[in-house]
């Protein structure tokens, strides 16, 4: 295992602070070098280059945007979950040491997780782990999307929004639209329409190829990935969506499959 440790936390309950002191202090005393800091600076600053494990305390949130900062894809992540929901974190405070101390011993597992890439017009503007959020800029107001693959349209449809998921995130807000809970051993995209003015349902599609979205609106639209990642546009886009080259590396539990966990947290049994 490198010996480059970060930490990353939130500030919402003293109690993270706390568990991240007690890690670093573990981590350190075990011979690695580590660093750490609140997500806010993690935000603001990003993560250290030379970051080879990266230690996630707080939520989805927390993780999302301590993601979109790594250096490098494929950095190992070990997450533990301080969230209201937390369906990406793998680890529970509770057996979150005995987690840190397997990673430094080098006995762990890595699970890949993946995302999809989004572009507007042929130019990228970023990936997503769970979702990106389409809608038009002004609340309360709709906009027309077309869906196509191989030059072929696939459907067509009126609402207030669209959600494009990746399987990981098809459990989060995806789920809450309306849309399916999808295996993430699947490479595959989840379209929820929000509210919608069509006979429109959700549609799983294949990631073998990729798939553009012609949306139109009598109003700017604007494009939100993973929900902090924020792009405005005209009324009048094409959308590209395809999976990335890049990819999570998170330190899984050597007991629980990760979709059934997710599972068991949302229908909560």
């Amino acid at each position: 295992m490198g010996s480059r440790y970060f930490i990353t936390y939130s500030l919402k309950k003293p109690t993270i602070a706390e568990k991240a002191k007690e890690i670093e202090e573990l981590i350190r005393d075990s011979g690695f070098m580590v660093y750490s800091m609140e997500i806010s600076k993690v935000v603001e600053n990003g993560i250290p280059a030379d970051t080879e494990v990266l230690i996630v305390l707080g939520g989805d949130g927390t993780l999302l945007k301590s993601i979109s900062r790594l250096p490098r894809p494929g950095i190992p992540v070990l997450t533990i979950n301080y969230g209201r929901g937390g369906y990406l974190m793998r680890f529970e405070p509770e057996n979150s040491m005995e987690a840190v101390k397997e990673v430094l011993e080098g006995r762990y597992s890595i699970e890949k997780a993946l995302m999809l890439s989004f572009k507007v017009d042929g130019k990228r503007i970023g990936n997503a782990l769970n979702e990106a959020y389409i809608s038009p800029i002004t609340p309360g107001k709709i906009m027309e999307y077309t869906v196509e693959r191989r030059n072929s349209v696939l459907y067509q449809a009126v609402s207030d929004a669209l959600i494009i998921s990746t399987p990981l995130g098809s459990t989060a807000y995806a789920f809450s639209a309306g849309g399916p809970a999808v295996d993430d051993e699947l490479e595959a995209a989840v379209l929820v329409p929000v509210c919608p003015l069509t006979n429109t349902r959700p549609v799983v599609l294949s990631l073998n190829e990729n798939f553009t979205v012609n949306i139109q609106s009598n109003f700017n639209i604007q494009i939100l990935i993973d929900g902090h990642i924020q792009s405005i546009f005209e009324k009048n886009i094409k959308l590209e969506i395809g999976k990335s080259k890049d990819y999570i590396s998170f330190i899984k539990p050597r007991e629980n499959e990760n979709f059934a966990r997710r599972l068991q947290k949302r229908f909560k049994f």
